[in-house]
Parts: C-alpha cells; structure tokens; sequence
C-alpha cells in the first residue's frame, strides 16, 4: 500500500506570510485527513506556536519545531487520548545557546538582536504577531531568533564563533537561527524511519513544501519537494534539486494547489 506524508514549513507557506492565516489552505488539508495521510508541521517555531495551529487545524500527527531541533511524537505516531507526547532533542538546550550568546556578545560588538533581548511590544512589531502569539513565541526550548544588523564580515566571524561552542547559524524567511548543528530534514529523515518502522507494508511517498533557505535540507529528503513562492523573502539557491516543483501561487494558495496536484497525481496511480 502507498501513502503520503506531507512536512510542511508554515510561515510563507502553509500561512499567509502578514497574516499568518492558514484558510486557504483549507481544501487540501481536509484531503489529506479524509485519506488518512500525515501532515507533519516543520518550522522554526516554537512548540507552544504549533500546538495551538495543531488545535486549529484538527491536526493529529507528530510535528516538528525550532528548524528540526525537537520533534514531538507519540508511540503511535497521531493523536491518542491513551498515550502522550514525547519530545526527542536534536540540539542543545536553549539555555547553553543564551549563556553563549552572552558570552560571544561580551567579547565583540556585533549588532544583532535576538528574541529574548526583545521586549514584547519589539517582539510584536518585528513580527506582526499579537500579544499572545509572541508570548509562545518566546517560549523556547533550543534555538534563538535574531535580527542581523552588522555586515556580512562580521557575520563570517559571529558564524565561526558559533561553531567553536558547537552551534551554527540557519537563515529562515523572517529571521537567522542559531541552533545546534540540525536541520529541518535531519528530523524528516528520523521521523520518515519511525513511520516505516511502525508501518512496514506501507510504502510511504514524501512531500516537503517551504520557501526559505532553511528548508532546502527538507527537500534534500523526499520525493516531491516544493518551493512556495513568498514575496517577502528572496529565494533559496534550489538549482541541485533537480525534481524540485515551484509553485505557480503564493503562501497557502500555492500550497493548496500543489498538494492537491501531488494528491490527485499519486492516488491515479495506486
């Protein structure tokens, strides 16, 4: 038997990239739950964030969070009121990334701002999230937003120092990350595994949608890789990816359209 799994980026792609609204996405959403085919959130955000868009969009399939540095999964892979949810860490802990930001912020005069120098009121302008929304985005558990002021030089500097205390620097559609040495598709790649372990008959076909650079690791990963275009960001350098698919439209519409085209493609053939 054949089966999707679609790991999905959110903002820009599953969700308007102001608005952060996810209806029009609607259609194919409502697909995928009626056939039964994970959808896997993937994004930089925190898992207070993805809980509550879970809540919304009656997902009930593992996610992932903080650019693939924890991904939380029950025994059963979906939502089971018996069983609960476990986090699994592929980076260090968000205090070490702070005690060494602090660290590399006190030897150099870098002129970066990340979430927790930010009151609430710069953390809502900068995003355009309400009060609530930028508490649980505040809520981190192993990665650091932040705004990059200084020149690129300098950014050379700042990533290698990073790598001297076992972190690293990702660039996402809003904001850089620093985060352990991970990726978006290292926890594709883990989570794929639980999947066929847990489903052997099954032959799973994998999607990834994003549009940033952080999500080229994601399409590294599976069959059927989509870049949503996003007018906010520039794009990702996608030229070795060579069966990658670009989408016609923009944030949820696009990623309507092409997940609808990928499920009407692969279920003529099963």
């Amino acid at each position: 038997m054949k089966k999707l799994i679609v790991f999905t980026d959110l903002d820009g792609t599953l969700l308007n990239h102001e608005t952060y609204d996810w209806k029009e996405a609607s259609p194919a959403i409502n697909e995928l739950d009626r056939l039964n085919y994970p959808l896997v959130f993937n994004s930089s955000k925190t898992s207070s964030e993805i809980k509550q868009l879970r809540k919304e969009t009656a997902n009930k399939h593992p996610f992932i969070c903080e650019n693939g540095a924890l991904v939380y999964f029950n025994e059963k892979l979906h939502e089971d009121t018996k069983t609960e949810m476990y986090a699994v860490y592929f980076s260090r802990p968000y205090s070490y990334i702070l005690k060494v930001l602090e660290k590399i912020k006190k030897s150099h005069s870098f002129d970066l701002l990340g979430f927790n120098d930010m009151d609430l009121e710069t953390l809502m302008e900068l995003t355009g999230l309400d009060k609530s929304s930028a508490i649980t985005a505040r809520q981190r558990e192993a990665s650091e937003p932040l705004i990059w002021n200084s020149d690129q030089k300098s950014l050379q500097l700042f990533q290698r120092l990073l790598e001297d205390h076992g972190l690293t620097l990702t660039r996402g559609g809003r904001f850089y990350h620093v985060v352990s040495p991970t990726s978006k598709g290292d926890s594709i790649k883990w989570l794929i595994n639980q999947y066929r372990a847990l489903e052997p008959e099954t032959e799973w076909i994998t999607v990834a949608l994003g549009d940033s650079h952080n999500d080229i690791s994601m399409f590294e990963q599976v069959d059927y890789p989509v870049l949503i275009k996003n007018p906010g960001t520039s794009q990702p350098d996608i030229s070795h990816i060579t069966n990658i698919k670009e989408s016609e439209k923009y944030g949820p519409a696009g990623w309507n359209q092409e997940v609808l085209n990928i499920i009407h493609q692969i279920t003529g053939k099963i």
